[in-house]
């Protein structure tokens, strides 16, 4: 009898929930005080008489946890008529305020602030400068509880600072003074929809495929930062085909990059449907690096709008932002989307294939020196995820990061080799994506599970790709496995010979010395420790992240001073003396190796087909 009210009870929520929103809610923000680091909004939302439940977005998707920052939700005041009334939250579920509205009342009026936060990651983390912002809806809205954001349709408002640009996929229906007001959608569509603001902005139009318009839409800090080099546009264009070809279908109404160039947000990239928030350095297009790294980024995020936003893993379903996410098949969403963005940018000219090639060396270089491998499993860093992201660099050999990004490019560089070679080259990847992924549709989301990914991998190729993607996932190995990459005609080499000069410089640009594959040690261009590989010379020296080396051999710390001790390493018979500082306290570190510098490097097998070549080779019509 309880079980049969208790669903009669929740029935009749739904109900009502169902009847409120018969009417769209108003969601009206106002950015002028984002240089200040204050979002105010003001929302009024249709409601019923009784108990209700306000919710605050908490599991983002794209982020893969439950990031909503709402320690920056602040001012809330509800009120209906003109009085006040008083919410709670909830004691156990923080994102979640309970209200008692009073007989008569329609509608309520909801206004909030939300402080945009200095630090964290995604969209908690700084996203405003006194020129630009980006605006993401989730940070300041509070919704029904009971519906789907599906369900939830949303009359949209952003009032913008003097001078300010904006760009967004939402569509607009007309702009009043400063205020742009957007056309109603659903409050799915709305939060998977922000908007960018900047003074000094400039955007890319280019060219239009299958009747859909795409542009590359930038801010920065400065006019001189959005100085392009002269084939920015036809590069771009030739990413547009390249992905359709690829894809062989489109299913957004439009495609905006929403490009923000500032040393002063947080850098990262976050898909959506119909646009990408990407953030980089504001120089980043001043150099070649800078601008292989932009390349590499707008094609991973480009890949999502297919990978994550249209075919996701129902576990990343939350449709009302708070049921938790399941990151098992992030080796898909993120796995995938990361061998494209590989693969992607030597297609449409954005890298060579040497510089795809050392990207691939570095990244293998940097798996192979993770110790944490030898008892986690690949699986195991996509289930915990949303820990995994919060968890900083440091220990990050030891404890194994995010590795489903980029482990599962060598994961599926073997199941692409490996079908090219069933099929005698008449399938590939390419086949797999196209089948999956290659709907021409509208925008949408088609959940799969880990099943419909099997069956589809059949359908192009039979194999056991059951067992083929289990023993990838769930084996605990020192080493990373090779099989893709030399079934591709490439071995992985370690040598004293640096990367390329443009490469040397995009590590120093991020502020980072790797020495993981030799010595075992990830520096700060300051000397502070940012990681040890486990079972190095470093570590068994006594060295760990959190530590500063003051001076090398005698010599005060530099770059150039620790890659002179390493040189001089393999001709030397004693060890090397690090001087390093551990919190208030002195050491002296003697670290027994004899290694010289070691890169990474891929060489070429000529017993075997440059497989790895024709995978990069440009798509034609």
């Amino acid at each position: 009898m309880f079980e049969m009210r208790r669903t009669l009870l929740l029935l009749a929520l739904l109900f009502a929930a169902s009847a409120a929103f018969a009417q769209p809610m108003s969601l009206a923000l106002d950015a002028t005080d984002v240089a200040r680091g204050v979002l105010h909004a003001h929302e009024t939302i249709p409601v019923t008489a009784g108990a209700m439940t306000l919710l605050y977005p908490k599991w983002i998707p794209g982020e893969h946890g439950p990031t909503g920052p709402i320690a920056g939700l602040v001012n809330v005041q509800i009120t209906a008529n003109g009085q006040r009334i008083a919410w709670r939250r909830d004691p156990i579920e923080m994102f979640a305020f309970n209200i008692d509205v009073p007989p008569g009342v329609g509608a309520i009026d909801v206004t909030l602030d939300s402080l945009l936060p200095s630090g964290g990651s995604f969209s908690a983390g700084r996203t405003a400068t006194a020129v630009l912002a980006v605006i993401s809806w989730n940070t300041a809205v509070l919704f029904p509880q009971g519906l789907s954001a599906d369900d939830i349709m949303v009359a949209p408002s952003l009032r913008i600072p003097a001078g300010f640009k904006y760009a967004t996929a939402l569509p607009l229906d007309h702009v009043s003074g400063d205020t742009l007001a957007f056309k109603e959608a659903a409050l799915s569509t709305v939060i998977d929809s922000p908007v960018q603001l900047g003074v000094h902005q400039t955007i890319v139009h280019l060219h239009d495929a299958d009747g859909r318009p795409h542009e590359i839409d930038m801010v920065a800090d400065s006019d001189t930062a959005l100085e392009l080099p002269k084939d920015f546009d036809a590069t771009y264009d030739r990413l547009v085909e390249q992905a359709g070809l690829l894809f062989g279908g489109r299913h957004y109404r439009d495609y905006h990059w929403l490009l923000t160039l500032s040393d002063n947000v947080a850098h990262f990239g976050l898909e959506h449907h119909e646009s990408s928030d990407d953030r980089v350095g504001e120089s980043s297009l001043e150099s070649a690096s800078g601008r292989r790294n932009i390349a590499g980024l707008l094609a991973h995020e480009y890949v999502h709008s297919w990978n994550g936003k249209y075919r996701r893993p129902a576990g990343l379903l939350s449709p009302d932002y708070m049921k938790p996410m399941q990151g098992e098949l992030l080796w898909v969403y993120e796995g995938l989307t990361e061998y494209w963005s590989f693969v992607l940018p030597p297609r449409f000219g954005a890298w060579t294939p040497e510089q795809a090639r050392e990207h691939i060396a570095m990244t293998a270089g940097d798996l192979e020196s993770e110790g944490g491998r030898t008892w986690r499993p690949l699986a195991d860093t996509a289930v915990e995820a949303q820990v995994l992201y919060e968890a900083g660099g440091d220990w990050w050999a030891t404890r194994r990061g995010t590795d489903f990004y980029s482990e599962s490019f060598f994961v599926w560089l073997d199941a692409d080799t490996l079908i090219r070679q069933l099929s005698g080259d008449k399938k590939s990847l390419d086949d797999f994506t196209r089948s999956f992924y290659g709907t021409l549709t509208g925008p949408m989301v088609k959940p799969y599970t880990f099943d419909d990914l099997v069956a589809a991998m059949n359908a192009v190729q039979p194999y056991d790709w059951r067992t083929f993607f289990n023993t990838h996932l769930n084996s605990v190995d020192p080493h990373l496995s090779m099989t893709g990459l030399e079934r591709a005609g490439w071995k992985l080499v370690f040598d004293d010979k640096a990367p390329k000069r443009d490469e040397e410089a995009r590590m120093r640009e991020r502020g980072t010395l790797n020495f993981r594959s030799g010595i075992g040690l990830m520096l700060a261009e300051s000397g502070a420790v940012r990681d040890v590989t486990p079972g190095s010379a470093a570590m068994r020296a006594g060295i760990s992240p959190g530590f500063r080396i003051i001076s090398v051999n005698g010599r005060k710390f530099s770059a150039d001073a620790i890659r002179e001790g390493l040189r001089g390493s393999t001709t030397s018979t004693q060890p090397i003396e690090i001087i390093a500082e551990n919190g208030d306290f002195v050491g002296v570190y003697h670290v027994d190796y004899h290694g010289g510098l070691r890169y990474p490097h891929l060489v070429r097998d000529e017993t075997k087909k440059d497989v790895l070549s024709v995978i990069m080779m440009p798509l034609k019509k």
